[in-house]
C-alpha cells in the first residue's frame, strides 16, 4: 500500500477506508464477521457503500470454483 498518503484524506480517513474494503473483501470470501466488525461496517455504512462498487469481481460471486 502506499503510505505517503492521498491528498485531501486524513491518515483516519485512509484507515477506514482500507478497514471497510478488507472487510468487505472478508465477508464476500464468505469469512464470518465478528459482532464489533458488521458494527463497524453499519457505522460508516457511507463508506460502504462506496466501496462495494470497487470491490473486484470473483469466481465466488458466481459459485464457480
Amino acid at each position: 500500500m502506499n503510505r505517503e498518503g492521498v491528498p485531501g484524506k486524513s491518515p483516519e480517513e485512509m484507515y477506514i477506508q482500507q478497514k471497510v474494503r478488507v472487510l468487505l473483501m472478508l465477508r464476500k470470501m464468505g469469512s464470518n464477521l465478528t459482532a464489533s466488525e458488521e458494527e463497524f461496517l453499519r457505522t460508516y455504512a457511507g463508506v460502504v457503500n462506496s466501496q462495494l462498487s470497487q470491490l473486484p469481481q470473483h469466481s465466488i460471486d458466481q459459485g464457480e470454483y
